[in-house]
């Protein structure tokens, strides 16, 4: 990148679906979540359209990050984690209705309980993917990477959830896996060396400005390599929020709905942060 290049942060966002109406699922009662909707998520997609952000993929950030693609102007990445059905039902709708796509990641166990409307089939999942969509990988069970690496510093408890999921996959998309999104706010070297081993981005969960990891608590800061005091808001310090050609391919960002970026004008100042320094930089 020249001097004068206008810097490029993509923003990266993440959800678990619709937490009110037919097709929520229900937080644990230690989580305390605010009301996300159809229609406050609508109200999210709305501002992303109207400042001029375009969806991308992983294959997308995967070439640009080589130098073999172009991205739009103002790119934006949606992510979602599990395979809640309101993502299916509520969410997608909403997003297409602004021309964007998403990536689901998908732990796979959650896929083994048929016939439970908190979670889409695989025809949902393939119907998403026929229409763009990217499918990554989530851990067969929902479980704490720390919790694994440091009951197993071998990694075979790791290796064992990562070779179910991506087979489970395998077999019924007719892929194998690219990408990894990390199980809650938890990471380890252990993970990590494995995620390596068999993806090309493994991508964090940004609620606050810590995780854990088989060490303890760490700040999210500290582990990206970012320099700077954590922002008012409670979360990490505003550099560390975006994707960047810098960006470590295995410790990617994202910000969740329901936490840091859930008002719509928090949501919007996030937006308009990955624009600062890119004055020449034009809405495609």
């Amino acid at each position: 990148m020249s001097a004068d290049a206008p810097l490029l942060r993509i923003p990266i966002t993440m959800c678990h679906g619709t937490n009110r109406g037919p097709f929520f699922s229900p937080a644990p009662r230690w989580r305390q979540r605010p009301p996300l909707d159809a229609a406050h998520f609508d109200g999210l997609m709305k501002i992303a359209a109207e400042l001029g952000f375009q969806s991308i993929s992983y294959d997308e950030l995967a070439a640009w990050r080589a130098g073999d693609g172009a991205l739009p102007g103002r790119p934006i990445l949606f992510d979602f984690d599990h395979p809640n059905t309101s993502i299916y039902h509520e969410i997608w709708p909403v997003m297409r209705g602004y021309g964007f796509t998403g990536n689901l990641f998908l732990n796979t166990a959650a896929m083994e309980k048929h016939g439970d409307r908190r979670y889409m089939t695989w025809d949902d999942v393939r119907d998403l993917a026929g229409r763009g969509w990217r499918i990554g990988a989530h851990m067969h069970h929902h479980i704490s990477l720390a919790y694994l690496a440091t009951k197993d510093p071998t990694g075979g408890l790791i290796r064992e959830e990562m070779d179910i999921c991506d087979g489970i996959i395998k077999e019924q998309m007719g892929i194998a896996p690219a990408d990894f999104a990390y199980t809650a706010t938890t990471w380890s070297s252990v993970a990590e060396s494995e995620v390596k081993r068999r993806y090309r981005f493994g991508r964090l969960w940004i609620i606050g400005a810590h995780c854990e990891t088989e060490a303890g608590r760490v700040r999210y800061a500290d582990l990206v390599g970012v320099t700077g005091a954590d922002e008012a808001d409670g979360g990490p310090p505003m550099a560390a929020r975006y994707i960047t050609k810098d960006t470590d391919a295995y410790r990617l960002p994202s910000m969740d709905f329901e936490y840091l970026i859930y008002q719509h004008a928090a949501f919007r100042r996030y937006l308009e942060g990955a624009l600062d320094d890119r004055a020449a930089v034009s809405p495609a």
